[in-house]
């Protein structure tokens, strides 16, 4: 008589093999869709996408519920690529306030550089449209302001007292960066006299530092070439 144990963990092994090779595979879908949105534009299909990865469409719906299922992993990969690449940058116990806002929209700038079609793609209404659910972008954006906010949050306390007043601060700093990018994309073509990467950087630096500097609570003012934690009054062992 088979050990019924035995039998379970092989079981259990075969599972686990199985959703980690899920896994894998969506990731180079959606590694492969990028590419193919890259390339070809917001408009690139399914197809297009198969052929990047080499594969027939039928092997896609083995490991994806829809399209929307696809592109809704496409968003997240951008998120998340986007989260880490900007939380790296902080550094609140040797940069000022002006050096960390800038650091954060460098990275920001060189993620539209490398990808302006795919923003275009997430950010105009051909996402929308091509998975029917105009909804899921906002929320899955606002998933990420919240997590920014908190961290802001704890940086700033001491200068912005009201938490309603900061959460709009923050949101009003990612819709003006959103819109910004939606822009700089779309006027970025050779017959325009659109702004470099560098410019769109101190400009959109100003206007983050604009806003704020802005929202600080009444009678307080920030040195926005201190380092960080010396201008926010931050102690060394916070954590963040």
């Amino acid at each position: 008589m088979p050990n019924a144990s035995v039998a379970t963990k092989r079981a259990d092994a075969r599972t686990t093999r199985w959703a980690e090779h899920r896994v894998k595979v969506r990731a180079e879908f959606v590694d492969a869709s990028i590419r193919a949105i890259d390339t070809i534009g917001p408009q690139a299909t399914l197809d297009d996408i198969c052929a990047e990865l080499g594969v027939r469409k039928p092997k896609l719906y083995r490991f994806f519920d829809d399209k929307n299922d696809l592109y809704h992993a496409i968003l997240e990969n951008v998120v998340e690529t986007l989260w880490d690449r900007l939380s790296g940058t902080l550094n609140i116990y040797e940069d000022s306030a002006e050096q960390i806002v800038r650091r954060l929209v460098a990275k920001y700038a060189e993620t539209i550089s490398e990808h302006p079609n795919l923003v275009l793609f997430l950010a105009s209404g051909q996402y929308a449209a091509a998975t029917g659910d105009g909804e899921h972008p906002l929320i899955v954006a606002r998933a990420s302001i919240d997590r920014a906010a908190h961290v802001a949050e704890g940086l700033l306390s001491n200068v912005i007292s009201s938490h309603q007043q900061f959460e709009l601060m923050i949101h009003s700093v990612f819709g003006m960066a959103a819109s910004a990018a939606d822009w700089w994309i779309r006027t970025d073509k050779p017959a325009n006299d659109s702004l470099t990467k560098e410019q769109f950087v101190d400009q959109i630096t100003r206007s983050a530092i604009g806003i704020v500097t802005a929202n600080l609570d009444e009678g307080v003012e920030l040195d926005l070439n201190q380092p960080l934690h010396i201008a926010m009054g931050v102690d060394e062992d916070d954590d963040f």
